[in-house]
This record gives structure tokens, sequence and C-alpha cells, in this order.
């Protein structure tokens, strides 16, 4: 244990002091700190790899319990398709054993460093699959499929949340580690099959107009926005017809494109190139190039589903990216997406700022499995602004977050940076009254109860703080 010990999220764009930091071993560990109020104050934040964008992580001289060290698998049962883990496993590391077992994840996260307690109990991206066998679209977070939880209240005993309860599983789901501290979790995953990808180019008009079509055609949609090329990259994946092939070079280029490439570019643009018109023709110049590569080098027709995962450093590397995201009704994206394409050209007219990267987003089905779902109401289509988190790029979120309340988009909790508590009531009104009963329930006195969420929950206009 530290007193006031200094802890920062993976990008490092977020600072906060814990008054106690502790790295547990086992769940007996857990249950000592949970109960001891007197060595460890409250709030109780669990920290798996700190990849959260918003200040959810914060503990603010409260209590910090890394979990990474509880990382076993605890069981792999091919009958029933499950998978069983200790909280502190990498999303990665269970994808690429549930592969040598021929399964896989529903969801394969890109960020592979994600914790599968957190991403059991957190919101999470990913396009959503078509499942041939089943002629439907299977969900696009990873939290949909955690179907047991095991957790420590802060009386030290043991919830345990099954789908027997489905309306206290859907808020588990979004519990954000409010109603426990996870310490085992069970998703459910399936027969692995082979994955076809391939990229395609569209004007923004072509796009907008032919949406529904793609829809159509029951393809997994992730999408790479270039506002200033007035250009869409469609990624597309679908079942290939086999045999399955793993580490194969399309998603090793994609890859290191994604994580080191780009990334390193736009950082060396927007550091050290000072004329904003030359930043823009780099800029563009690197967005056209990654379209062409996409087109012609990525693709292949029986990859491994995990092989879209990325395994990131530990912290972030000077070539790293940060991100926010919306999710907008589907039936409005056609106009939503031109919006905003409209939005960063204005914005770059009269701020001077643009995105360093590519801009992304992810078609994703209408899932009530949680409770703090983005597409509980309806198929959505996201808009991820990403960049380098260069000199304004707080700003420029703190504008789109705008644009996007005015546009019916719903934010991500743990992704959607710079809210306010009127834009997270304004998304999410019905849904906090109900999980805030949970909460009393499980958790009476506030002990896993941080102040950003007491701040996003409850502040109101006129009563200070961020609000």
């Amino acid at each position: 244990m530290s007193d006031e010990i200094k802890l920062q999220n993976w990008k490092r764009d977020i600072t906060y002091h814990a008054g106690a930091f502790v790295v547990a071993q086992s769940v007996d560990d857990i249950v000592g700190i949970v109960k001891d109020r007197e060595r460890y104050p409250s709030p109780v934040r669990i920290k798996g790899s700190h990849h959260s964008t918003t200040d959810c992580i914060v503990a603010e001289g409260g209590t910090v319990i890394d979990i990474t060290k509880m990382n076993k698998i605890l069981n792999i049962d091919k009958e029933n398709k499950t998978i069983t883990m200790q909280p502190g496993v990498l999303h990665i590391d269970a994808a690429r054993e549930l592969e040598k077992h021929g399964l896989q994840f529903y969801v394969n996260c890109e960020i592979g460093n994600l914790t599968v307690g957190s991403g059991a109990c957190t919101a999470t991206k990913d396009a959503s699959y078509f499942a041939k066998g089943e002629q439907d679209w299977e969900f696009g977070q990873v939290n949909s499929y955690a179907i047991k939880f095991k957790a420590i209240l802060p009386s030290g005993e043991m919830l345990e949340v099954t789908e027997d309860d489905p309306e206290l599983l859907a808020a588990m789901r979004s519990s954000y580690g409010m109603l426990g501290a996870v310490v085992e979790v069970t998703y459910r995953v399936k027969e692995i099959r082979p994955m076809t990808v391939e990229h395609i180019v569209y004007h923004i008009d072509e796009f907008a107009d032919r949406l529904p079509e793609l829809v159509d055609q029951k393809r997994s949609m992730m999408l790479y926005l270039m506002p200033h090329l007035d250009q869409v990259v469609v990624e597309y994946r679908y079942d290939g017809p086999g045999p399955l092939r793993s580490h194969t070079f399309p998603w090793r280029l994609r890859n290191w494109a994604w994580k080191t490439g780009s990334p390193f570019f736009g950082r060396v643009v927007s550091q050290f190139v000072p004329l904003q018109g030359l930043r823009g023709v780099l800029l563009n110049a690197q967005n056209r190039l990654v379209g062409l590569v996409m087109t012609k080098l990525i693709r292949g027709k029986n990859t491994s589903p995990a092989d879209q995962i990325i395994h990131y450093p530990e912290t972030a590397p000077y070539a790293a990216y940060t991100f926010s995201i919306w999710g907008f009704p589907r039936d409005e994206y056609p106009q939503t997406i031109r919006k905003y394409f409209q939005f960063c050209k204005d914005y770059l007219k009269d701020n001077g700022y643009r995105c360093d990267l590519l801009n992304v987003g992810y078609h994703i089905a209408q899932d009530t499995s949680s409770l703090f779902s983005y597409t509980r109401k309806w198929p959505c289509v996201t808009i991820d602004p990403v960049a380098t988190g260069s000199t304004g790029w707080k700003a420029f979120l703190q504008a789109y977050n705008e644009f996007c309340l005015e546009n019916n988009g719903k934010p991500l909790l743990n992704q959607t940076p710079y809210m306010t508590p009127h834009q997270v009531q304004a998304s999410f009104a019905e849904e906090i009254e109900i999980f805030q009963q949970y909460r009393h329930q499980y958790d009476p006195e506030d002990r896993f109860y941080p102040q950003w969420f007491r701040e996003m929950f409850e502040s109101k206009p006129g009563q200070g703080g961020i609000a």
C-alpha cells in the first residue's frame, strides 16, 4: 500500500491520486480490502489496463485494487460453449486460448488489453457480426455475452449474478464496478469460423444513399471516415469458406498501421508541422494511402477472428491514439454522417483543428442486454473521432458532444470523454434511475461509488462542480 500514489490511464491524459493502491492476488485479498474501511478509504475502484478515456476510472483519495495478477483461465467448457476466468485475463489471451479449442468470442474487441472483468461490466465497441446459422445479427458489445458474475460486496460477501435474474444481470453488465468487485466472470462463446475481410471505398453521398442496401448484405461493417476527403472506407467481415488460417498477413499489416504507423505519422505532423495548410495536405495524403492499402492489400478469405484483436503495450508509447464514440440511430445515420462531415470542415475553418487520424464507426445491432447499452432503443452506427490527442482535441470533443446530443446520439460512459451531467442524464435518465435502485441495494454506504459517477448521475444545473 502507498499513500497518495499517482495513477494515470493508458494514454496518460487522465491523472489522479489514490489514497491506497493494492495489487490483489486472490479473492481473499479483495475481501479484506473492501471490509477494512480504516486502511482502505472509499471509493474502492478495480483497475485493469486503464484504457478508459473518461474519468470513470478515477478514485481520487480512494482505494485502487489492481487485479491484473488475477489472470487465470479457470475453465473452458466446449460442450456448453462457455469460458470462465479471473477478471485480470486479457481479452486477446483468452481469444487465443479459445482458438486452440476451436472456439471464439462472439465479440472480438480490438483493444486486446481489455481485461475480461472490465469488458463484462463496461461498454465496448465492435461491429456486429451476422450469424448465418441463426440468420440474425449478433450483438456488438463484449458484456452482452457475460452470463455469470461473481463479485465481492462491501460486506465481504459474494454476490453471484446469472441469467436467472435478467434485470440484475443487465445492471451488472453496466455496473462499472459499482455493484461489487468482480472476481470471476463467465462468457458464452461459439464455435470458431473462418472470416473473410475486404475493404471498399465509397464517396460519402454514395455510402449514405446506399446504407440500407449495404446493411441488407448482412456483413459486419466497420467504417473508416475521411471527412476532409468526403470518403468512407468500409471494412466488411463475414464467414469464409475455410480452412481457417491464423496470424495472417492482412491483419498483421492492418493492426500495425492502426497501432503504430498511423499514430506515429499523425503525431509527427501535429507536433512538428506548424502550417495548418501543410498539415492538411499531409494528413489527406496519409488518408488516401491508407484507403489504397486497405482496398489492395488488406483482404483475406479464411482468417481467424482473433486476428483482428490488437495487443497494445502496457502504457501508451509516443505513437498512440485516443478516441471518443457516440452511437446514432441507424435510420437517421445517412443524414447524421453528412452533418458530421460538414461539422468537421466547419470546425477546421473556424478553429484550425482537425483530427490527425482516421475517424471510425461501427454498425451495431440493437441490444438491451446491458442497462446502459447505447443501442438499447435502436440499431446504431457510431461516429468515433480518433486522434493523437494534440492541442485542440479537448475543445473539439466538447463541441462534438453537443453535436451528438442534438442528433439523437448515445454515449459510452467509459469511452466518451468530456461529457457533462446534462448530456449523460439526457441520454440515460430512465436507466440511471433503475441503476441507482440496484446500487443502493447492494452498496448502501457508497463504498464503490466514485465522484465522477456521482456528478454524472446526480448533478443538476447550478449546483456547481462540473455540471
